[in-house]
């Protein structure tokens, strides 16, 4: 049996999509950390502006108000900018996953074309096998008929 021609780049092209796939799951994970992050500077930023009503209400000097104020401002600006990284996070992740999706087609392509060397082959085997048969047949002394 011949020996499938795009062996190596079949091997080159599954490499790759492995290297692919182990980026595609760090940006995945970053991705997840950053949502996770984001998640619990709102709930931070909720719970906060909770103690500052349960407060204002109970009474409080111009001066907590204001640090209250000003440290939700803070949490407000942290909770913008954690959403620019869950943004940038996601962008990296669709752009990893586009990248694996590209591996996976190439691959894809190289096994079919393995699959078709393969069953070319097999078909070639098969009518030499038939032909070595048929020669044996032929060849072999009959018996006399009576």
């Amino acid at each position: 049996m011949a020996e499938f021609r795009f062996a190596t780049l079949l091997q080159l092209a599954i490499d790759e999509r492995e290297e692919a796939a182990n980026r595609l799951q760090a940006a995945q994970g970053r991705w997840l950390a950053a949502r996770a992050k984001l998640e619990q500077v709102e709930s931070f930023r909720a719970d906060y502006r909770a103690r500052l009503t349960s407060n204002g209400q109970s009474g409080m000097t111009v001066t907590q108000w204001r640090d209250f104020q000003l440290f939700l401002g803070k949490l407000d600006a942290a909770a913008d900018q954690q959403a620019e990284d869950v943004a940038r996070q996601e962008a990296s992740y669709q752009q990893a996953l586009a990248a694996w999706q590209e591996c996976e087609k190439k691959v894809k392509g190289f096994e079919t074309l393995k699959e078709r060397h393969e069953a070319t082959e097999q078909r070639k085997e098969l009518r030499r096998e038939q032909k070595m048969l048929d020669e044996f047949n032929t060849s072999r002394p009959r018996p006399p008929r009576e």
